[in-house]
C-alpha cells in the first residue's frame, strides 16, 4: 500500500492535525502572538504539518509556506462581542449603565458561522495551491486577494449593513442609541462610512463594536466566497477552490460549535438557565482551543483524503536573477516566517520590562541569524536543499516546542506553568508532546523515501 494510502485511511494524523491546530489557536490567544501575527504562526504550523505527513512533494518549498502563511494574516476579523450572542442576550453600556437587550439566538449562531467562514479564505486558498500542482503566476495570486478586498470592503460601504438590519436589528438600535447619546446626529450606516472600518472610533460609541463587529463578519463571509470563486475561475485552480471552501466551512463549523462553551458558561438560554463551567474550564480559552482542534481535523482530513500527486511546481519567481532571488527568499524565510514567528513573542510577552525585551529580541535576533548561517552550505541560504518530506516536520516540532516553551514560561506576568489546574493549559502541554513525538516519528522515516527521488529543480523550488 502506497505511503498516501496509508495516511489517507488512518486516523492517527487526522487526530494529530486536530491536537496541532488547536494547539496553535490557543496560542495564537495569548499574549505574544495574537490577532494576525498569530494567524501567521498558526498559517505556518499547519502548512508544514500537512506537508510533513502527505510526504514527498516535488517543488513544495519553505517560501511556498512562507506565502500561504502570511496570506492567513489578511483575514483576521473581529469577534469579542460575538461570541455570547447564541444565548439571545446582548449587552451594551451606555452612559447611565448597562443595558440587556434580548436578540435571536439563531441571529448569533449566523454570526459565529460567517465569521468562521470568512476567517481563512486567503489562507485556505494558498494552502490548496500547495497541493494543486498548478503552477501559479503573480496575477494569479494578485486576482485573488484583489477580488477579496474588493468585494470585502465594497460590503462594508453597502449590502453588510442592509444584513446586519435584517439578521439582528437590535444591533443597528443599539449603535444608533449609543450615537444619538454621543451627540452625533447620524444613521449606523452613515456613521459607518464617515468613520470607515475605524473600529478603535467605534468603540468609544456604546453598541458600536458590535456593530462593526457584525459588518465586518458578513463582509468577509462575502468577500471569501468571491475569493474562493477567482481561484476557481480567474487562477483556474479547481483544488484551491475546493481547499478554499473546505477550510472556510472547517472554521465557519469549528467556531460555532465551539462557542457553545459561551453557552454553558455564561448560563444558557438568556444566561437564565443556571449552567456554568467546572472549576479549571475558562470558556474563553477552550473555544479557542477547540475551534483550532475542530478546523484542523476537517482540513488535515480533507487535505490528505483528495490532495493529487502532481509536483508543486512555481514559476513567480523565475525569471529573477539568482542572486536577487536569494536575497529575497532569504529574507522571506528566515526573517519574515521563521525570524518573525522566534523573535515577536518574546517582544510581545516581555514588554512591560524594557530592558529584558530588548535582551530577549536581541538574543533571538542573534540566535536566528547565527542558525542561519551555520546551515547556509548544507542546507541553502533558504533551505531549499532539504527536501520538504524531511523539512516540514523537522521545522514543526521545532516551532511547536519553541511555542510551548514560550507559552509556558517567558512571561513579565504569572507565567502559565503556575496554574496547570486549568484545562487549556494541560491541553496545549498535550498537544505539545503528541505533535512532536509524530512529527520526530516521520522526520526519523524520511530518509530512504527522499533517497528514491532525485531534487525538484531549482525554479520548481521558487514561490
Amino acid at each position: 500500500m502506497s505511503e498516501r494510502k496509508t495516511v489517507k485511511n488512518c486516523f492517527l494524523p487526522i487526530l494529530l492535525g486536530a491536537l496541532l491546530t488547536g494547539f496553535a489557536w490557543r496560542v495564537r490567544g495569548t499574549g505574544g502572538w495574537g490577532a494576525a501575527w498569530g494567524l501567521l504562526n498558526a498559517g505556518m504550523l499547519l502548512t508544514l504539518y500537512l506537508l510533513a505527513v502527505r510526504g514527498r512533494r516535488d517543488g513544495a518549498s519553505l517560501s511556498l509556506v512562507a506565502l500561504t502563511a502570511f496570506s492567513f494574516m489578511f483575514t483576521a476579523p473581529a469577534w469579542g462581542t460575538l461570541l455570547t450572542q447564541i444565548t439571545g442576550v446582548m449587552t451594551v453600556t451606555y452612559a447611565a449603565g448597562e443595558q440587556t437587550v434580548f436578540v435571536s439566538p439563531l441571529s448569533g449562531v449566523i454570526l459565529m458561522l460567517c465569521m468562521g467562514f470568512g476567517l481563512a479564505a486567503l489562507f485556505g486558498v494558498t494552502l490548496g495551491r500547495v497541493f494543486s500542482g498548478k503552477p501559479w503566476r503573480l496575477r494569479d495570486y494578485a486576482a485573488v486577494l484583489i477580488v477579496f478586498l474588493i468585494v470585502a470592503y465594497g460590503a462594508k460601504a453597502s449590502v453588510a449593513h442592509w444584513i446586519v438590519k435584517l439578521v439582528q436589528p437590535q444591533t443597528v438600535e443599539a449603535f444608533h442609541k449609543g450615537l444619538t447619546e454621543a451627540g452625533i446626529e447620524k444613521t449606523p450606516f452613515a456613521a459607518y462610512l464617515a468613520h470607515f472600518n475605524a473600529e478603535g472610533w467605534a468603540k468609544k460609541i456604546a453598541g458600536g463594536r458590535h456593530y462593526y463587529a457584525c459588518v465586518s463578519a458578513f463582509s468577509s463571509a462575502l468577500g471569501s466566497v468571491a475569493a474562493i470563486l477567482a481561484a476557481r475561475f480567474l487562477a483556474k485552480d479547481k483544488y484551491a477552490a475546493k481547499i478554499g471552501l473546505a477550510v472556510c466551512g472547517a472554521f465557519a463549523v469549528s467556531i460555532t460549535v465551539a462557542d457553545l462553551f459561551f453557552w454553558f458558561g455564561s448560563g444558557g438560554y438568556h444566561m437564565e438557565q443556571g449552567f456554568t463551567l467546572p472549576q479549571g474550564f475558562a470558556a474563553w480559552s477552550l473555544w479557542e482551543y477547540f475551534t483550532g482542534f475542530l478546523a484542523g481535523g476537517i482540513i488535515t482530513a480533507v487535505v490528505l483524503k483528495t490532495a493529487p500527486d502532481a509536483p508543486a511546481g512555481e514559476t513567480l519567481l523565475q525569471k529573477l536573477p539568482e542572486k536577487p532571488k536569494t536575497v529575497f527568499l532569504y529574507l522571506l524565510c528566515w526573517v519574515g516566517l521563521i525570524g518573525c514567528n522566534a523573535v515577536r513573542p518574546l517582544q510581545r510577552r516581555l514588554d512591560e520590562n524594557t530592558t529584558v525585551m530588548i535582551v530577549g529580541i536581541a538574543v533571538g535576533v542573534i540566535a536566528v541569524a547565527a542558525l542561519s548561517l551555520a546551515l547556509r552550505k548544507r542546507c541553502g541560504w533558504y533551505l531549499q536543499n532539504v527536501p520538504m518530506a524531511r523539512l516540514a516536520p523537522a521545522l514543526c516540532a521545532a516551532f511547536v516546542v519553541y511555542d510551548t516553551i514560550v507559552y509556558l514560561f517567558i512571561s513579565t506576568d504569572e507565567p502559565a506553568i503556575l496554574s496547570m489546574d486549568q484545562l487549556h493549559h494541560i491541553l496545549v502541554v498535550i498537544s505539545c508532546a503528541a505533535v512532536t513525538a509524530y512529527c520526530v516519528w516521520l522526520f526519523r522515516g524520511r530518509p530512504e523515501t527522499e533517497r528514491q527521488s532525485s531534487p525538484p529543480p531549482p525554479a520548481e523550488r521558487d514561490l
